[in-house]
């Protein structure tokens, strides 16, 4: 996950172009461009996917961070030019200014306050940062969002909400199509990635931690064509008061080595990981937050990240019957986006990326349905604790992240107590079911978790 997160939706984004009314979008990875030269474009939009991976390299990097990425991940093949660097920067703190190691360091599992408290120190380092409180939960905690994007995109924030608006009311511009051809040349999409539904699912947060720097910071062409063509809005956790007991229960195991760790308990409060079934009644704070969130924003993508079975799963294709309200536009991009990241991913030389997997896409209760069910995209990755950096859970582990322009990625993870084994699992996420999810520990040993197969 320490790698997966940054890496998923930095790679997600390259098989997606704005495109405008009657353009076509490039989807292939094209070296038309070298890491010192601009990526073309086709009028006023950028041809996303004709800029190549690659660190500009006459930007500096973190030299010690880099060596830490190389050194925690367990195969030099689960890196890419993507992530296999940090660039450095004088004046913008990278996550170990609170976390004392890089995203991802074995045994640093931070609370929901020094994850907040970075994304503070971001926002107050760059005008390329800025964090809204978009909530509380049950027992007070604070829900933030923090918005990246290019210095001319977030000093023009109010102004894209309201062209969005429009867009998604066209009733509000008297059904004009040339209106909303003009509001599209002018307004930016909004990509919206939520973390840790599932608090056993620990890596998410310091991932995005890590991959709000990269956005903020990285000069290479490839993210800076991000940075100035999508406004990337994070909430890095959204079950806050499960994730700070399961803070408190991992804090718990390191200091009693050896004895049996309590089970986590009322987290999802009181529904555990059926908190991601809410997104229809609603009953919840941690869905009314999110999903005013969305709405606000008018995203057009929504993408929530899981942890689960070994390796890079990619559920977001799901499996059928889709759900009959659903637009069948929507259900044949997930194909069309799945089998592209797979095809990517493979093409980087990522080991064990597939799709196809069971999933269940009729239910709407799932987040992700936030945006499925609103006119918005969804994409579903389900992530897993593969063999990258090592992951400070009660079993080290890292989370997959999922980019997208208009989908909702989800990354499944486990619940209860690790025990190490020889054998491996590769269920996916089956619906109703409980299943052993495996994952590399930084030992290389396979470390199995008794886990509802459920996202």
């Amino acid at each position: 996950m320490r790698l997966l997160a940054p890496f998923l939706f930095l790679l997600f984004f390259s098989g997606l172009s704005a495109v405008a009314p009657g353009q076509t979008a490039v989807t292939t990875t094209s070296p038309t461009t070298s890491p010192t030269t601009g990526p073309k474009t086709s009028g006023n939009y950028p041809l996303i996917s004709a800029t190549r991976p690659g660190r500009d390299p006459r930007q500096p990097i973190d030299e010690e961070y880099t060596r830490k990425i190389k050194e925690y991940t367990t195969e030099p093949f689960f890196l890419s030019p993507l992530v296999d660097y940090l660039p450095a920067s004088a004046t913008v703190p990278t996550p170990k200014a609170v976390l004392g190691d890089i995203a991802g360091a074995r045994n640093n599992l931070p609370y929901s306050k020094e994850v907040y408290t970075y994304m503070r120190m971001l926002a107050k380092a760059t005008p390329r940062v800025k964090v809204y409180s978009i909530g509380t939960t049950e027992e007070g905690r604070e829900m933030i969002a923090v918005a990246v994007a290019s210095d001319s995109l977030m000093a023009n924030l109010e102004q894209n909400k309201a062209n969005l608006a429009k867009l998604a009311d066209p009733r509000s511009i008297g059904m004009d199509d040339g209106e909303a051809a003009r509001l599209v040349t002018q307004t930016t999409p909004v990509y919206y990635i939520t973390g840790t539904i599932h608090s056993p699912e620990s890596g998410a947060p310091t991932a995005l931690m890590e991959l709000a720097y990269r956005l903020a910071v990285d000069e290479s062409p490839y993210v800076k064509n991000i940075r100035d063509h999508l406004i990337t809005l994070i909430t890095p956790i959204v079950e806050v008061d499960g994730r700070d007991r399961e803070v408190d229960l991992f804090r718990w195991h390191m200091a009693h080595p050896g004895e049996t760790a309590p089970p986590l308990l009322y987290w999802g409060h009181y529904v555990a990981h059926d908190n991601n079934r809410d997104a229809m009644a609603m009953t919840l704070k941690l869905s009314e937050n999110v999903m005013n969130t969305y709405i606000d924003w008018k995203a057009q993508v929504l993408h929530d990240l899981h942890e689960s079975v070994p390796y890079l799963y990619d559920n977001t294709v799901g499996d059928g019957p889709y759900n009959a309200w659903l637009d069948p536009l929507l259900t044949n991009e997930w194909q069309m986006i799945g089998w592209n990241n797979v095809q990517e991913m493979t093409r980087l030389g990522m080991p064990g990326v597939f799709t196809h997997g069971n999933f269940d896409t009729w239910s709407p209760g799932y987040l992700m349905f936030m945006a499925a069910t609103h006119n918005g995209i969804s994409t579903k990755r389900t992530g897993t604790a593969a063999p990258r950096r090592r992951w400070s859970a009660p079993c080290p582990r890292r989370k997959l992240r999922a980019p997208g322009i208009g989908r909702i990625h989800r990354c499944q993870g486990s619940n209860g107590r690790s025990a190490t084994t020889t054998t491996t699992s590769k269920r996916a996420c089956w619906s109703r079911s409980t299943t052993s999810r495996t994952i590399v520990s930084s030992s290389s040993r396979i470390s199995t978790r008794r886990a509802s197969g459920r996202c």
